[in-house]
């Protein structure tokens, strides 16, 4: 072989080696970490598809999951950069916000207000078709389990009750933790009922205790201001988005992408829903609550994920009817939402 054609030979044999070379070194492009808090519930469904399929690192992201205490402790660490994102009633948000911390809303991930109260079966409750008010005025008296006081749960529970003329002094509100702890709280008879956040959470209670469904926020007979009051918002705190833009905006995408992801695959989204809430153990509850958070949590998903001026005053009036403001000053629309987050409608 001639030196020449030595020389194209090695020439040729070298492009895919140089090619190869620079594939690896872009995909061994460092990813900015990227901490979620997350509970155990349907609506975080997205953060876990946004890890499980790709689309936090498609947009820059290394995602990792925590799950803290309750929703306070989530806030703590939001606030001390522990975590970068979390989503949460967007009512905690802007109450934190009226007092000055630095929590915003960064966008809207479930717009559809979704809470169920449950209850035991027996002779001190109207039965579940009975009107509205009705229901609502027979939890006078009663022992009521919310996950934390001024948590999202323990807010949906005052909005009823205003609702049907009450007030919280009218109940016994119980903080009980994370919401397996109803389970034991119910069948011990220490609550006569508990506010629940999440739907694979109603299915295991039911399954554990006999409870039914007593009120839902998704039932038409239900005020369209509470059924339309936004359920879950991305919470940032404006100094991280503002240093890290890219990120931020990364995450929001990632979410979009696993929203949509999830309408198309079902069957596979409940496969990671099963992995994140079940430990693997419950597939075939996990695939009759993918469709049912489609038609709850994510029912109105705008594909902008932004929060319309409009939903935020149904937030703020939810923080008005359950005093949430009476220590500062009412928040606006431009103090909570960050700029990119924010549309008229």
């Amino acid at each position: 072989m001639s030196k020449s054609i030595a020389k194209a030979l090695a020439a040729f044999l070298c492009v895919p080696v140089l090619a190869m070379s620079g594939a690896t070194a872009k995909a061994a492009e460092p990813k900015t970490p990227f901490t979620i808090a997350v509970f155990q519930s349907e609506g975080y469904l997205p953060d876990f598809v946004a890890k499980e399929k790709g689309f936090g690192e498609k947009y820059g992201l290394d995602i990792s999951f925590v799950t803290p205490s309750s929703g306070s402790a989530a806030a703590q660490l939001l606030l001390a950069g522990a975590i970068n994102g979390w989503s949460t009633d967007p009512l905690i948000i802007a109450t934190a916000a009226s007092r000055g911390y630095d929590i915003r809303i960064g966008g809207v991930s479930a717009p559809s207000f979704t809470y169920t109260i449950m209850t035991i079966p027996g002779k001190q409750w109207p039965d579940p078709s009975a009107p509205l008010l009705d229901r609502i005025k027979a939890l006078k008296g009663k022992r009521i389990g919310v996950s934390g006081i001024g948590a999202g749960t323990d807010n949906a529970l005052l909005l009823f009750l205003k609702e049907a003329g009450l007030t919280a002094q009218d109940v016994t509100r119980v903080a009980i933790g994370q919401q397996q702890a109803a389970i034991g709280q119910l069948s011990a008879g220490r609550i006569d009922a508990f506010v629940s956040f999440a739907l694979a959470g109603n299915e295991m209670i039911k399954e554990e205790t006999g409870a039914v469904e007593y009120i839902s926020t998704l039932t038409e007979d239900v005020p369209a201001s509470i059924r339309n009051t936004p359920h879950l918002a991305f919470a940032v705190s404006s100094e991280f988005a503002n240093k890290n833009p890219k990120a931020v905006q990364g995450w929001l995408n990632a979410e979009r992408d696993a929203i949509a992801w999830i309408r198309e695959n079902q069957h596979e989204a409940a496969e990671i829903l099963d992995k994140h809430i079940f430990n693997g153990k419950q597939p075939e509850l996990a695939r009759k609550i993918v469709p049912m958070a489609l038609q709850s949590f994510f029912r109105n998903t705008r594909d902008d994920l932004k929060m319309p001026e409009s939903a935020f005053e149904l937030v703020v009036q939810e923080g008005r009817v359950v005093d949430s403001f009476k220590d500062s000053q009412e928040p606006t629309y431009q103090q909570v939402v960050l700029p990119f987050a924010r549309i008229k409608d």
